[in-house]
Parts: C-alpha cells; sequence; structure tokens
C-alpha cells in the first residue's frame, strides 16, 4: 500500500504528493542537484543523474515523493515498504526511505527532518515501529545527520555494492506528524540529505 495517495499537508503551506507520471525528470533533477553538490565536496555516493527507469519504477509503484510545488519542489524522496536487497526479509515491519534530496534554494530549513518526522508519523498511523534507511558509510557528515535524527546504526552489510550503513528509527503510537525538530545541522549536512545510491 502506498504510503500517499493524494497531496497531504506537510507543514504551513508546503504540500507532499506522490510524483507522477511524465514527472520523471522533475525527481531526476532535485536528485542531480544533490549528486553535484556532494561531488563538490569529494563525496561520490550518487551518480550524476539516476537512470529515467528507476525513477519511473518508483512512479508506478507509488513510492516517489514530491515537497512543494511542482515543477520546483524543495525536495524529494522514495519510501518503500521492503528493501530485501539491504535487509533481512524477517526484520519488523517499516517504511524505508531512499533517495531524499532537498533543493539547494531549501537547505538550512531543516526541511530533511520535517520530512523524516512525517515518514515516521505515517508508519505510527500504521502501527510499525521503524523507520530505515542506507546511508554511504563513507559520509561521516550525513551518518551524523541521521544520528541527530533519532536514527540508530544498526550494521554496515559486506554484502553491499558500495560502502553502507544501516540505520533504523523507532517510532510511539504518540508520533503524529509533531515531533520535536532536531538541533540545526551543519552545512554540510544541509544537503544531499538521504540516500541508498540504488541505481
Amino acid at each position: 500500500m502506498a504510503v500517499l495517495s493524494h497531496p497531504e499537508l506537510l507543514f504551513d503551506d508546503v504540500l507532499i504528493r506522490p510524483a507522477q507520471p511524465g514527472g520523471e525528470n522533475i525527481v531526476l533533477d532535485l536528485l542531480a542537484e544533490a549528486a553535484a553538490w556532494l561531488r563538490g565536496r569529494g563525496i561520490t555516493q550518487w551518480p550524476p543523474r539516476f537512470p529515467t527507469s528507476s525513477i519511473r519504477g518508483q512512479i508506478a509503484a507509488e513510492e516517489a515523493l514530491l515537497m512543494g510545488d511542482v515543477p520546483r519542489p524543495l525536495a524529494t524522496l522514495a519510501i518503500a515498504e521492503d528493501d530485501r536487497q539491504l535487509w533481512d526479509a524477517d526484520t519488523e515491519p517499516a517504511y524505508y526511505i531512499s533517495r531524499l534530496a532537498v533543493a539547494r534554494r531549501a537547505s538550512g530549513a531543516d526541511l530533511g527532518y520535517r520530512i523524516i518526522d512525517w515518514v515516521a508519523g505515517k508508519a505510527a498511523e500504521r502501527g510499525w515501529q521503524y523507520v530505515r534507511l542506507a546511508t554511504a558509510s563513507n559520509n561521516p557528515a550525513l551518518r551524523r545527520y541521521y544520528k541527530r535524527a533519532d536514527f540508530q546504526h544498526v550494521a554496515d552489510p559486506p554484502c553491499a555494492r558500495w560502502p553502507t550503513s544501516l540505520y533504523q528509527r523507532k517510532v510511539s503510537s504518540a508520533q503524529q506528524h509533531s515531533l520535536p525538530r532536531p538541533a540545526m545541522a551543519s552545512k554540510d549536512e544541509q544537503r544531499g540529505e538521504g540516500d541508498r545510491c540504488q541505481m
């Protein structure tokens, strides 16, 4: 079941909405901007541009989301109900975050944290206890970012195709889109905010 089937208020007047078929380049442009920003800091965890087919598949599966007004959204991410390539099939149910990227013009506003809190609230609505993600193990700034968002390091799977660290965050039934904001992230943590570099 898709985490979101229609636009929903994220905060103030900012909507979170499913990406639509035909809008692949909107998602790809945000991811490419984040990848370029990371490369400028010597981090190559994402390709310069993801294949269109991978985004098309996430849109078809209703996993790809956009924040803000189209065609110039503030952020994107994908949310899935499993990630068997990296996590055991026997793990407790969870939402899996990937490809979280915030537009440069929106950096510094804790938008990434707000999005993560929203996903945690959606997990709580389903009675699930966890939100999970995989990030580059050789990106210490991003790892600190997720620790600030209350994620706990779980493992570094040796079978991954790139240096990978798995994180999960426990949520409670009381979390309904109103979690406290973590402290402001550093400039290095404010971009390319999520990421399973999955092709």
